[in-house]
C-alpha cells in the first residue's frame, strides 16, 4: 500500500476547520448516488439522483417524492420557470440528451453528440454551459434554436491519465461576468469571462483545490464540495480556504453546493455517502442543510 496521502496524491491542500451549525434534511437508502441540486421554483430542492435514473424533490421539512424519471442517467440540473434543464447520458458513451422536466413529465430537447460526460451545468441568459468531464470541454446549448456546439476548450479542463476515473472539468457556475469551473483530477479551480469566444483570457483561480460542483455567493465567496475529501471548503475572496463541514456533519462524498435563494446565508449541500461505482452499500445519501455566514 502506497504511503503517499489521498491529499498529496491528489493535489489537495489541507485546511483549518471551523465546524458550522449542519442539519440533515433527507436521507436515502445506502447504493443511492445524488449528484446535483437545484431550487425548485415552488419551494424545496431538485436533486438528480443518476444510480436511480431519476430526480427526486425534496421540500424544506425533508418529505421527498420522485419527481421524474429518466431512461439515462441524469447529472446536470438547473431551474428555470416551472420545471428545469436537465442532462442525462451514460458516462463514457455517446447519447447523451438535455431534456426538459416537470412533475412526472420529461420531454426530449435535443440530442447532445459532443458529450461523453455531461456533468456540472449552469445557466448563462439564454444559453446553458454544460461540462464535459471526459472530453475537457464546455458545450453551450441556446435554448431559443435548441442547437449545441462547443463553447471553450483548453488542456486545462482535460482529465488526467494518471488519475483513472477522476473527472476533468466537473463544476461550472455562472458569476457576475465570468463564469468559474473547477477541474477535479488536476485540483484547479478556473474562470473565464463569460462573453469569451476562446480561452485566451482564461485565469487560474486557486491550485491544489479538489472539489466536484460549487456555489459562489454575491460577495464573492466560494462554497465547494470536495467530493471523496469528504467536506464543504470555504474559499474567501482574499484566498483563504477553511473546511466549514466534514464527514461528522454528513457530508461524506459531498458532490454540489447550492447557495438557498430565500436565505443567503444557508447552504444546501448533496452528499452521495458511497462512492459512484464503488459497490458499498453501507452508507445513506443526504441533504444537507449548512448555516453558513460569510
Amino acid at each position: 500500500m502506497s504511503d503517499i496521502s489521498p491529499h498529496d496524491q491528489l493535489n489537495h491542500e489541507r485546511v483549518p476547520f471551523a465546524a458550522v451549525p449542519a442539519e440533515t434534511i433527507t436521507e436515502w437508502e445506502p447504493g443511492t448516488f445524488v449528484e446535483n441540486l437545484a431550487p425548485f421554483p415552488y419551494g424545496g430542492w431538485l436533486v438528480t439522483v443518476p444510480s436511480h435514473h431519476r430526480i427526486d424533490l425534496v421540500t424544506g421539512d425533508g418529505r421527498r417524492d420522485t419527481f421524474a424519471e429518466l431512461p439515462s442517467s441524469p447529472t446536470g440540473i438547473v431551474t428555470d420557470g416551472d420545471g428545469a434543464w436537465v442532462i442525462s447520458g451514460t458516462i463514457g458513451e455517446p447519447g447523451w440528451c438535455l431534456n426538459r422536466v416537470r412533475q412526472g413529465e420529461v420531454k426530449h430537447v435535443c440530442d447532445l453528440p459532443q458529450l461523453r460526460f455531461g456533468n456540472g451545468m449552469a445557466l448563462d441568459g439564454r444559453r446553458l454551459l454544460i461540462a464535459d468531464s471526459a472530453l475537457g470541454i464546455v458545450l453551450a446549448v441556446d435554448l431559443d434554436t435548441r442547437r449545441a456546439a462547443q463553447w471553450v476548450h483548453h488542456e486545462l479542463f482535460t482529465p488526467l491519465e494518471q488519475a483513472v476515473g477522476v473527472p476533468g472539468v466537473n463544476g461550472i457556475t455562472v458569476a457576475g461576468d465570468y463564469v468559474f469551473l473547477t477541474n477535479s483530477a488536476r485540483a484547479l479551480l478556473l474562470r473565464v469571462p463569460a462573453a469569451a469566444t476562446d480561452t485566451r483570457h482564461l485565469e487560474i483561480v486557486a491550485e491544489r483545490l479538489f472539489a466536484d460542483d460549487f456555489a459562489v455567493h454575491d460577495d464573492g465567496t466560494l462554497y465547494l464540495a470536495t467530493h471523496m475529501f469528504d467536506s464543504v471548503l470555504r474559499l474567501a475572496p482574499g484566498g483563504r480556504r477553511t473546511d466549514i463541514a466534514r464527514a461528522d456533519q454528513g457530508v461524506e462524498t459531498s458532490t454540489s453546493v447550492a447557495i438557498d435563494p430565500e436565505d443567503p446565508d444557508a447552504l444546501w449541500v448533496t452528499a452521495a455517502g458511497e462512492r459512484f461505482g464503488s459497490g458499498g452499500h453501507g452508507k445513506p445519501a443526504r441533504l444537507i442543510r449548512l448555516r453558513a455566514n460569510p
